[in-house]
């Protein structure tokens, strides 16, 4: 792997799911990877592709939160979307 946690031999990643009311929530956290020094610029083609499809498709969010250890991605996805 080139980026994030997945590129360092002791790097992890986790990703899970849960239900908050009637929505679908996924949680992505890297942990173990480079350093991160400062968010990286989200205007890629990837991070955009995900946005679009998370609010304009899905009816949901992303969120970013990133620290020196790794890096937190929730994506919020409606209940509304998944069941229709």
């Amino acid at each position: 792997m080139k980026y994030g946690s997945l590129s360092a031999e002791d790097g992890t990643l986790d990703v899970s799911g849960s239900m908050l009311d009637e929505d679908v929530q996924i949680c992505w956290v890297e942990q173990g990877g480079p350093e991160v020094e400062s968010p990286p610029e989200l205007s890629g083609y990837g991070s955009s592709l995900v946005r679009k499809t998370m609010e304009g498709q899905l009816g949901g969010s992303v969120t970013y939160e990133w620290s020196k250890s790794g890096a937190l991605v929730t994506l919020l996805i409606s209940g509304e979307k998944i069941s229709s």
